[in-house]
């Protein structure tokens, strides 16, 4: 009796045993640790990204974002859902930024102004006349120069996936700017960024930064003279309506970048990380394109409503001038004047 007992109870440990070693490889679901990712994560769980920007639905930053949207759905075989938000309808871009951040907002195509009020070197990015052509500001974003950038933001709880090549901005106003002269004690509405400010007052205008909303009436009833911005942002928010001259002053280019915020980015398995930043590559490149057909077609609409393109022959009178804001911007930056070195080297310019 004795013996039996002994070796029934050694068949229920071994049973035990077994049945535990069993339930440990159900609770795992027998995922592999994702190097580069969260471990933690299982291979079948699913992800939601809410990617915002603050111009229209109509505007090409939302033709992006449905390329992308596809590419990551198509691509992760729906373990990746993404959800559109454009209008600012999840803040503005600061807001964005800080929703990222704090990991309550996954992406947003976010300019270059609202970052460098976290990473304030992002100001060199916005002075007068630095790039000579997108080509050359690509080159130095994608560069060294943008991995150090980048390395900045991912501390401020966001990073970079890809940047547009969205073309320079432009003043618009009653009458052509040909030269500085024409902009001299002209109320130019700027956005509130210090590299805007100290081009436009070093170009001898009287910069006025407000509220994009706020700035078609201001046009309309000559609180401001003109305003600047990109050919699409013109057209699409119908300021051609109450400013009939569009100057093609090339004075800012304008960086807009695929932005992921850190917290949600290192959620994501390692498989699911390259999925959003071969996306975000992908989507921009279409983008791209997309904007060079545009501007082209904006262009001819533009000149069949009545309004005059006008081309600045000579552009070398404004570079001189805005080459004084260059060190006044860099010095309010701290480590400002060495980036500013880093960054006229590669673009081939010089403060002389």
């Amino acid at each position: 009796m004795k013996k039996n007992l002994s070796i029934l109870a050694l068949v229920t440990i071994v049973l035990l045993v077994i049945s535990g070693c069993t339930g440990s490889s159900e609770n795992t679901g027998g995922a592999t640790p994702q190097a580069g990712g969260n471990s933690g994560q299982t291979n079948d769980e699913k992800f939601t990204i809410k990617i915002g920007h603050v111009l229209s639905e109509d505007y090409h930053y939302t033709d992006g974002a449905k390329k992308f949207k596809e590419l990551v759905e198509v691509k992760s075989n729906g373990r990746l859902t993404v959800e559109i938000y454009p209008n600012a309808q999840l803040g503005n871009e600061r807001e964005m930024l800080d929703g990222m951040k704090l990991g309550t907002l996954e992406m947003g195509i976010i300019s270059s102004g609202p970052v460098s009020g976290f990473v304030p070197e992002f100001a060199l990015l916005d002075l007068g006349y630095l790039f000579k052509d997108g080509e050359t500001a690509q080159k130095i974003l994608y560069g060294p120069i943008g991995d150090q950038l980048n390395e900045k933001m991912i501390q401020s709880g966001f990073r970079r996936l890809a940047y547009l090549d969205a073309g320079f901005r432009n003043v618009y106003a009653q009458k052509p700017i040909d030269k500085p002269e024409d902009l001299k004690g002209l109320k130019i509405r700027t956005l509130e960024t210090p590299a805007h400010l100290n081009l436009f007052n070093a170009l001898g205008a009287s910069p006025m930064p407000m509220g994009y909303s706020e700035l078609y009436t201001a046009l309309q009833q000559g609180v401001v003279d003109a305003a600047e911005n990109v050919p699409e942002a013109y057209q699409s928010s119908r300021h051609f309506e109450v400013t009939k001259v569009y100057s093609e002053t090339k004075h800012v280019y304008l960086t807009m970048m695929y932005l992921v915020g850190e917290n949600f980015y290192q959620k994501l398995p390692q498989d699911l990380q390259e999925i959003v930043t071969d996306a975000a590559l992908e989507a921009t490149k279409y983008e791209n394109e997309l904007i060079k057909k545009l501007q082209t077609e904006i262009y001819a609409e533009l000149e069949n409503n009545g309004i005059t393109v006008h081309k600045v022959e000579d552009l070398t009178p404004f570079i001189n001038l805005a080459k004084s804001s260059w060190t006044k911007s860099a010095e309010q930056v701290q480590g400002g004047k060495e980036l500013l070195e880093e960054i006229l080297k590669e673009a081939g310019q010089t403060l002389n």
